[in-house]
């Protein structure tokens, strides 16, 4: 892990659960949001990263846990299982179906496989309000996610859940599309596509399940094969790694055709993502590459873990995803008032170890809160300046503390270990946190 003091101004601090994260989910985040019980907006940033909260929270390899600094003190938070539970909680709810996102570009766009990666970048480029076709060779949508995946590791109607909340936001998606048969590159381009992305599973891959076209149906100019080699394996699509680019201008590749084998769900939803930033850049006339080069470095500001409370035992998801139990409505309201503070409880196993990477105020998810200084107490000593992860804290020409809004996170670090009490923050005051305490016992201020 990098440490704090070594991180360039120009690097995007991360949490080591986020950084680890091929799609960049806002780990900390939801499980934030889920500390408080808030498990509709817990869900909802989760969208905001990824289209699969349900399907990720089941099948995902969870790197974010393998980097958890939890585990230096007793285990890992079990950050899959919290995207499993706020999503299913979600579903026994009644999920609340999303209006359809209003088409303000003109310019269409085209999708060759329903699989994650297709869907993901479908799903990114609806957001922001281009329309989107999805073509799929199946009956039914969902790629790997639907047609490989045991039903004891992921139940169809989950699958099904999450296509349709796709669906909702406005994605087109048109099954029994085979391309080379219903679909070609040039039929798109002349019913006025602006934009091509190829996102098709293995070839030789499918041809064990079902019929479908081999890779022969794309341009051979796609293909990074050498000509006059034969080749025993299944070619890829040769592309720019980073833009994801093909050789024909306007055609961009992702998911297994550019791996030539089987990857994983969160790996492919991440090729999605990178996919949309490039169509919309291409779409705009801009520079496919500038700026993409992002530097990610881990944050995390605990400092001594002997002094990070031990907690019991982290909460183990199911090793299979089991059908619905029939039991009466009563019943069915306790085990899901059992979940929720089960879930609760192991979101609060986190230790807050980094900071936020984005303001989620005006998206109504947080408050914005800023601490202050008391120039009266503050005597100078230096621990704010020395402590404060972001720099926000500096001296002024008196040796008075001074508090960089711009930079300061709203943690309250520096407030509670301020040897003077001349830190305090805004919102969350000794008055506000009592009256809350007192709320959650039940009591009445005097």
């Amino acid at each position: 892990m990098i440490k704090t003091d070594s991180v360039s101004k120009s690097a995007r601090r991360l949490p080591p659960c986020r950084a680890a994260c091929p799609a960049k989910v806002n780990v900390q985040g939801y499980v934030s949001l889920l500390q408080q019980g808030k498990f509709k907006e817990s869900v909802e940033l989760v969208r905001k990263s990824i289209p699969f909260p349900a399907i990720c929270g089941r099948v995902c390899y969870s790197p974010c846990e393998d980097a958890c600094v939890r585990k230096n003190v007793d285990q890992p938070v079990s950050i899959r299982a919290l995207k499993w539970i706020i999503a299913d909680i979600e579903r026994e709810e009644g999920r609340v179906r999303p209006e359809s996102i209003p088409k303000t570009h003109g310019e269409k766009i085209a999708i060759i496989g329903a699989g994650p990666a297709g869907l993901t970048a479908a799903y990114e480029l609806v957001k922001l309000g281009y329309p989107v076709t999805v073509f799929e060779a199946m009956p039914e949508p969902g790629g790997m996610m639907r047609h490989f995946i045991p039903d004891a590791r992921l139940r169809k109607d989950v699958v099904a859940n999450e296509i349709a909340y796709i669906r909702d936001v406005g994605v087109d998606i048109r099954t029994n599309s085979i391309l080379g048969k219903d679909v070609s590159l040039d039929g798109l381009w002349n019913e006025g596509y602006k934009a091509i992305f190829v996102a098709m599973g293995i070839p030789k891959v499918w041809s064990r399940k079902m019929k479908t076209t081999d890779e022969t149906a794309l341009p051979p100019v796609l293909f990074g094969k050498e000509e006059g080699k034969a080749s025993t394996q299944s070619p890829t699509v040769a592309i720019d790694s980073v833009t994801l680019e093909t050789r024909i201008p306007g055609v961009f590749a992702g998911g297994d055709m550019i791996t030539g084998k089987a990857s994983s769900i969160i790996n492919a939803i991440a090729a999605g993502k990178r996919a949309a930033i490039s169509i919309v850049r291409y779409l705009n006339g801009q520079n496919l590459r500038n700026g993409r080069g992002e530097t990610v470095e881990e944050t995390a500001w605990v400092k001594d873990w002997g002094r990070v409370t031990k907690k019991p035992a982290r909460y183990v998801s199911p090793r299979s995803d089991v059908g619905k139990q029939n039991v009466s409505f009563e019943k069915a309201d306790e085990l899901l008032m059992k979940i929720k503070e089960a879930a609760k409880f192991e979101a609060k196993r986190c230790v807050g170890c980094g900071p936020c990477a984005e303001c989620l105020v005006d998206e109504g998810f947080c408050e914005s809160d800023k601490a202050t200084v008391d120039e009266t107490l503050c005597s100078g000593c230096n621990t704010c300046v020395a402590i404060c992860p972001f720099g926000a804290i500096v001296k002024n020409e008196r040796g008075i503390a001074k508090v960089d809004e711009n930079l300061c996170k709203g943690c309250g670090i520096c407030c509670t270990c301020c040897p003077e009490q001349a830190m305090a923050m805004r919102l969350c005051t000794d008055a506000r946190i009592l009256t809350n305490v007192l709320d959650v016992l039940g009591r009445e201020t005097a």
